[in-house]
């Protein structure tokens, strides 16, 4: 449904638009991720992580620096990204800053990124953030010897666990 609204935006040439939208898309799309990382997976590096994001977003609601501390613990901590789709993702902050605030050009124009420029971030942000799953984290794989050591029994064959392992996680 947000994403949606991010391909509206592009095909009717509300470019900034699709860029604000797109931005929103994949925070809430991290956070989404980080959330399933604690339910589903009990990772207690994206339970932390959720909790500061929290605390920053308590301390003072209107300021947009949770989102750059998102970024960065999601960096700095987890695995979830390689360092491209990290540049990626700092990238479209950047543009996204440019194409909400009013940024007057000596011209008086305000800042218009191009549909190719959006395109490529739309493509890019779907291929590295929101088509892929949460299992970045650095305790992914203590959490996957965990579930499999706690389900030892259910696996009379060798290719069991590989079997298992590839329709829970993969």
């Amino acid at each position: 449904e947000y994403f949606q609204e991010v391909l509206s935006s592009y095909i009717n040439g509300n470019y900034r638009s699709s860029v604000v939208m797109l931005w929103t898309v994949t925070v809430v799309d991290l956070i989404f991720k980080l959330q399933d990382l604690t339910n589903i997976y009990n990772d207690t590096v994206a339970e932390k992580i959720l909790e500061d994001i929290e605390t920053l977003q308590k301390a003072n609601p209107a300021s947009p620096q949770w989102e750059k501390d998102l970024i960065k613990r999601i960096k700095d901590d987890t695995d979830m990204f390689e360092t491209h789709e990290i540049a990626t993702i700092e990238s479209l902050q950047t543009q996204r800053h440019l194409s909400a605030h009013p940024v007057i050009k000596s011209s008086l124009e305000l800042y218009h990124p191009n549909k190719e420029t959006v395109r490529s971030y739309i493509r890019n942000i779907l291929e590295s953030v929101l088509t892929r799953p949460p299992l970045g984290s650095n305790k992914i794989f203590e959490v996957l010897i965990g579930d499999l050591t706690e389900k030892k029994d259910l696996f009379p064959k060798y290719e069991d666990p590989i079997k298992y392992l590839e329709s829970a996680f993969l």
